[in-house]
């Protein structure tokens, strides 16, 4: 999945990426996601540039350069070392910040841009890999991470309404976390859960924990069945083997 993404961006040097376009012609399950990718940028270019804020922009630079004040005057007395004459050619690089400032812009339009096509492009593999498909009733088992002694347990999310709506904010949270509830931690159990509420194969692209008016229930994110279209589901705690138990079915995107 990599590969094919630094492909398209472009970022592969000359034979590489000439032997991977070749192993793309002869792979459709590849083809269809050079296309979603394609298709992706292509709705994304029609999008308007994502910029700071300019008062934002002015707060980040101001701290930034407190912070850099501050800094050296601390670190100051600790750098009173004796004085040497630098090699030639080894003269002291010293950072433009204005140009670091429109680096850090770049990046950050950049990266918004590949968020929507990471999401777009992983929809694409969970509906064309082996054994993730409609047509194939074996569910390949998940693996959700419990959370380990010790290890900070974030708070479920608060929800409320009659069903799972997510704002973008929410949606980026739940996609970059893999927490379950404590009885779906469990493979096997959490496959059962799966395939009582028709999901046939692969594990939730994203799951987080949350109350839905004040009830505990944990929330999946799995493909939707369009491009950018994602289902929510969101199950009880007892979800299980021949038990559903489901709180909320809705869709994101799309």
């Amino acid at each position: 999945m990599d590969l094919l993404a630094d492909l398209h961006a472009g970022v592969l040097d000359g034979p590489t990426a000439d032997e991977l376009r070749q192993q793309v012609e002869a792979d459709p399950e590849a083809r269809q996601i050079m296309a979603a990718l394609e298709a992706t940028a292509t709705d994304l270019a029609d999008l308007p540039p994502l910029t700071i804020p300019d008062d934002v922009s002015a707060r980040i630079d101001a701290a930034l350069q407190d912070e850099v004040r501050y800094w050296t005057r601390e670190s100051a007395p600790a750098q009173q070392v004796p004085t040497m004459s630098a090699p030639a050619g080894n003269e002291a690089r010293v950072v433009d910040f204005a140009a670091a400032k429109t680096r850090r812009r770049r990046r950050t339009t950049i990266g918004a841009g590949l968020v929507g096509v990471a999401a777009a492009a992983a929809a694409v593999v969970f509906a064309v890999l082996p054994g993730t498909g409609d047509d194939d009733n074996t569910a390949q088992p998940p693996v959700p991470t419990a959370t380990q002694p010790g290890e900070e347990h974030s708070a479920p999310l608060a929800l409320a309404g009659d069903q799972v709506t997510l704002d973008g904010q929410q949606f980026s949270q739940v996609m970059a976390s893999d927490q379950y509830v404590s009885t779906l931690a469990d493979p096997q159990q959490l496959i059962g859960c799966l395939q009582a509420n028709d999901v046939r194969g692969g594990k939730p692209m994203g799951a987080r924990e949350i109350t839905l008016n004040g009830r505990l229930a944990q929330l999946l994110v799995l493909p939707g069945g369009g491009l950018g279209k994602f289902r929510l589901l969101a199950v009880g705690t007892d979800c299980g083997p021949g038990n559903p138990s489901t709180v909320s079915d809705s869709t994101f995107g799309g």
